[in-house]
């Protein structure tokens, strides 16, 4: 199978798990066990929600939590892509002096803002142990899980987020 293909056809699985998804936790949890169980280069992939000038995490998959719960927007690499309203793809973490190490075993990063009515509200977060893991394809196919997902992003943030 091609690799546009795959994400394709995942982007279609995604469509269906937000359909059955009422609960944006609900929703979140079961986005992020789907990608990081098909895509064998997502060793941990978490979803972290806009709230003033710092970033919460939402919800993860991945073996282990991070200690990074809380990220301030001038910090790190999830920091820098809310900041800069951008996609931050590292192909070798080492390298970076943004880079907020969360596990010993990641060797890449790819962090995709969440847009709703050209905002900012979040972001997805992928580590992964291997370098060079990202690519123009994940890029899109991450922004496109952003689309699908940001609408119930939204809804949680709108009605229950706390202070």
């Amino acid at each position: 199978m091609s690799v546009k293909r795959k994400y394709l056809l995942a982007l279609k699985e995604i469509e269906k798990i937000k359909n059955e998804s009422k609960d944006p936790i609900v929703l979140s949890k079961n986005v992020l066990d789907y990608l990081r169980k098909n895509f064998q280069k997502y060793n941990w992939v978490g979803i972290y929600i806009l709230h003033g000038n710092v970033l919460k995490l939402l919800e993860f998959s991945g073996d282990r939590e991070t200690e990074h719960k809380i990220i301030p927007v001038d910090k790190g690499l999830c920091g820098m892509s809310v900041r800069e309203k951008r996609i931050v793809n590292v192909p070798d973490v080492s390298a970076s002096s943004e880079y907020l190490q969360c596990f010993l075993e990641t060797k890449s990063e790819l962090v995709v803002p969440m847009f709703f009515n050209n905002q900012v509200i979040g972001e997805i977060d992928i580590d992964s142990y291997d370098k060079n893991a990202f690519n123009s394809n994940d890029e899109w196919f991450i922004s496109k899980v952003c689309e699908i997902i940001a609408p119930s992003i939204d809804s949680y943030l709108e009605n229950y987020i706390k202070v």
